[in-house]
């Protein structure tokens, strides 16, 4: 019996050393046993500080030198700082299309005059289309201009049912003679990069299309036997841009008139509605949360509309005469610049702008000298001022109050 079975137990010893050496010299050919060989290395060589590591997957000084409690974190604030980072980035990079939105709302640079029709009855408004710095403008019939300056969002023809309406409030409050001796005229620029124009938007732009505007106005209704009183109204951003023209308007019309080439109207007065101060404070306003970076990024803004500065600049035209006066110790010769009449309309529940800008401009201005008053529309949000039957009576009244009286001649 045992020389029988002798023979099998030799050749299972065999068959099973055989198969090890084959293991051991060609480990590819067989995955399982392979896989469990490189799991145990990898468990053996790579088992340091206890996190257990892939055998190609070298260690990191970052990693190695943090607890593994506190790496998912970490990624997560460094990926919440990337994304912040990158929002404002591009912030910086589209500021232009952020702050002057012409294209809201959605079509609004398709409309037409003609779809607001009903909505301005009686008043009748055209288009008249300017070829210097390709702007287009609207007007009614014609010797008081009311030049408006839009805010930074939406078309002129959203706007023009409230300009009717505020027509026929100047209208109704004239009777008798001098109803019949004036015209009211509302002459509106739609900035390029809006409604129809062509061109993008920008600060320097905006400020050559102003001057050229006034310069057609001038141009345009300035006449020997007329008794021509402009009027500024800047909404929003646009009362930024009405001040600021009229800073550099009043500058230009004291030049000879070779330099300037037109003989430009005079200014009776400055309406500023809902009025902005400076980027800084548009920004506080739209992000009012101090833990969002947003807010702090006015440093990098390109785009310097300040309506503070704006009557500072007032200021110095007024003053200009008198400073060289007193450095050259010459006589008085009877010539004193003065600066138009300020009127500030404050909506109580602004939304956009923040409740002390209006404020803090009535203080710089009557620090400064400026003839100017503030009136806060209760219940008005930012589009609202006029709208308001108080806010427009508070126009209504500021124009025909100074538009009685001599125009600032400079």
């Amino acid at each position: 019996m045992v020389g029988k079975f002798a023979p099998q137990r030799v050749a299972r010893f065999t068959i099973k050393t055989s198969l090890d050496n084959y293991v051991r010299s060609r480990p590819f050919e067989w995955p399982y046993q392979h896989n469990t060989l490189a799991r145990r290395r990898t468990h053996t060589r790579h088992s340091q500080n206890g996190i257990w590591r892939g055998p190609n997957t070298p260690r990191t000084l970052f990693t190695s030198s943090l607890p593994p409690l506190l790496i998912p974190p970490i990624i997560f604030v460094g990926l919440l700082l990337t994304l912040w980072t990158w929002k404002c980035f591009w912030i910086i990079v589209m500021q232009n299309k952020l702050l002057y939105l012409s294209w809201l709302p959605p079509f609004s640079r398709s409309e037409q005059i003609s779809e607001y029709k009903r909505e301005c009855r009686p008043v009748q408004w055209a288009e008249k289309r300017l070829r210097i710095r390709n702007k287009w403008m609207q007007r009614n019939k014609k010797a008081r201009d009311y030049l408006l300056f839009s805010g930074k969002w939406g078309s002129l023809p959203l706007r023009l049912p409230l300009l009717s309406q505020f027509l026929n409030s100047v209208s109704k409050s004239q009777t008798g003679q001098a109803l019949n001796d004036t015209k009211y005229i509302v002459v509106a620029l739609s900035y390029r990069g809006y409604w129809t124009s062509s061109g993008t938007a920008t600060q320097s732009g905006i400020e050559k299309d102003a001057l050229a505007f006034l310069n057609w106005v001038s141009a345009t209704y300035s006449s020997p036997d007329t008794n021509c009183q402009v009027f500024l109204w800047g909404h929003s951003l646009g009362a930024a841009v009405a001040s600021s023209a009229m800073s550099k308007y009043l500058t230009r019309r004291d030049a000879p008139p070779p330099t300037r080439g037109v003989t430009l109207l005079p200014i009776s007065g400055l309406i500023m509605e809902a009025p902005i101060s400076n980027i800084k404070d548009m920004l506080i306003a739209l992000y009012p949360q101090k833990w969002l970076p947003y807010r702090y990024l006015w440093p990098f803004s390109w785009n310097t509309w300040c309506s503070s500065k704006s009557l500072e600049q007032l200021a110095r035209y007024r003053d200009r005469d008198a400073d060289q006066r007193i450095k050259t110790d010459a006589p008085c010769n009877g010539r004193v610049r003065s600066v138009p009449p300020i009127l500030l309309l404050a909506a109580e529940n602004d939304e956009v702008i923040p409740p002390h800008v209006a404020g803090q401009l009535e203080q710089i201005g009557q620090d400064l000298g400026l003839e100017i008053t503030r009136k806060d529309v209760m219940g008005a949000m930012h589009t609202e001022c006029t709208m308001k039957n108080d806010g427009r009576e508070a126009l209504v009244k500021f124009i025909l109050e100074h538009a009685n009286g001599d125009p600032v001649n400079g």
